[in-house]
């Protein structure tokens, strides 16, 4: 790709910033691009029939590579990888990656080259189309490519630090997302009255631009001091825009795929009444950094911002925002989703003044799809599928939360012939085997990292699951 003017781009974000402008915070010059099996890339055909075809991008002096596929329809059997030079690799992204869509955005991978893969089998010989209409070079690093983690103020605070404690479950609820290519806002999955699980996503008006979002949770720094980088190919792609408006700078969103059982998201509560709140905290992704949280112990009061009606932050008491957190939740003494982020002059040098959309004043536009129960709803974890329903009355997983020992015990009459646990990104940590009569085995998961684990125990051929929560 050509040269891009990292310092002239910085310059123009700057006089944004002085705006109060929050987002989308941009990080990338997007290079408009058409790239496609026919034109780009080289075919090789492999002994058994099957074909593959390999595209190098190289950006110089990227911090980190992103694109868009503008034509993305891949047969049944087909798969597309996309890797760097540090072995890191995305997908495989399959037929059902983009469900009704012939478009597809595709997250970031550290450094300056990437390589695309399209493997395609004999049988289907033909059928994929696959072009590249968009590469996306990034001049500031959203990535942790180097030690800074992002660029967010040093008053920003992880949310694993003691000020998420109260909002545990809304953090799993808040994604980063990389919008038209370039830029950075935040958003959270929101529950309906149903409490289905329907992936309803709410963000702000003003960071809507381009369809190909990707969407990233749980990239969290696992220690509260120092910063360390968290998984970050926890993503789903692609939306349905369902409602929008400049009155209270919002935007109603539903993903195009549920995010899997394996990302542990929570699909946060909300409140529609006018009562301002007398104390609230914001979850974000200051400066497109790694996730962050922001307390204020004071009352909100009513304003209007941008000719937006909106519940004004007269000064955070920890953390603040930035560019990247628009769109992100303000969460009430309740826990309950209150408000999305327009913008305002936080910053760490000067901790005031944020404004966020009302959610009383946007909830009569989004009735249609949230429902009619009252003035609060609570929020909800993932639906709890069969296979974890028919778990809890076959084994039982304890202590769960657990430090690292861990007793898998059998119940009445349950037979199985072994226990596997996976980690959240499907790879399996530990496994043993149940011996015949042997109704009980404890695992040890003392040397494996905090976070969510997955018992899996095969029962006369059928796999149950059941999770589990490691925590120090």
């Amino acid at each position: 790709m050509p040269a891009v003017d990292a310092e002239k781009l910085k310059a123009e974000d700057a006089i944004r910033a002085q705006q109060g402008i929050k987002g989308p915070y941009r990080f990338g010059f997007n290079h408009h691009v058409d790239l496609g099996l026919e034109n780009s890339g080289v075919w090789h055909t492999l002994s058994n029939g099957d074909r593959v075809w390999r595209l190098g991008i190289r950006c110089p002096g990227a911090y980190s590579i992103n694109f868009e596929f503008h034509d993305y329809m891949i047969p049944e059997g087909a798969q597309v990888f996309v890797y760097n030079d540090q072995d890191e690799v995305l997908g495989a992204f399959e037929a059902g990656s983009s469900p009704g869509q012939d478009q597809m955005g595709v997250t970031q991978l550290a450094g300056d080259r990437i390589t695309i893969e399209y493997v395609e089998p004999r049988s289907v010989h033909g059928l994929g189309r696959l072009r590249v209409g968009q590469v996306t070079h990034a001049y500031r690093d959203i990535v942790g490519a180097t030690k800074s983690l992002g660029e967010s103020g040093d008053c920003n605070i992880n949310v694993i630090c003691p000020q998420g404690d109260e909002v545990r479950d809304q953090i799993r609820s808040v994604a980063m997302i990389t919008v038209a290519g370039d830029g950075v806002c935040t958003g959270q999955l929101i529950n309906n009255c149903d409490n289905d699980g329907t992936p309803y996503f709410l963000t702000a008006n003003h960071c809507l631009g381009g369809s190909n979002w990707v969407f990233r949770f749980n990239w969290n720094s696992p220690n509260c001091e120092p910063t360390t980088n968290g998984p970050m190919n926890q993503s789903v792609s692609g939306f349905t825009l369902l409602e929008n408006s400049a009155t209270s700078d919002v935007a109603l969103l539903r993903l195009n795929n549920n995010p899997p059982a394996s990302y542990n998201v929570y699909y946060s509560g909300w409140d529609k009444s006018t009562t301002p709140a007398t104390s609230v905290t914001a979850i974000h992704h200051p400066s497109g950094d790694i996730k962050k949280v922001s307390i204020e112990n004071q009352p909100v009061t009513t304003s209007n911002y941008g000719g937006a009606s909106c519940w004004r932050v007269a000064a955070w008491d920890d953390g603040t925002t930035e560019g990247g957190s628009s769109g992100s939740g303000l969460w009430n003494q309740n826990g309950l989703l209150v408000g999305q982020l327009f913008g305002g002059q936080a910053s760490c040098d000067f901790n005031f003044n944020d404004n966020y959309g009302r959610f009383s004043v946007s909830y009569p536009l989004l009735q249609e799809w949230l429902g009619t129960c009252g003035n609060t709803l609570e929020g909800t974890d993932l639906p709890t599928s069969v296979a974890e329903a028919s778990a809890s009355s076959a084994f039982l997983v304890a202590p769960n939360p657990s430090t690292g020992i861990v007793t898998i015990s059998l119940l009445r009459g349950v037979v199985a012939s072994q226990v596997r646990v996976l980690d959240a990104l499907g790879r399996v940590v530990e496994q043993k085997a149940f011996t015949a009569g042997l109704e009980r085995i404890q695992l040890d998961l003392s040397t494996e990292r905090e976070g969510l684990y997955f018992v899996e125990v095969n029962t006369g051929g059928n796999r149950l699951v059941e999770r589990l929560v490691l925590t120090r």
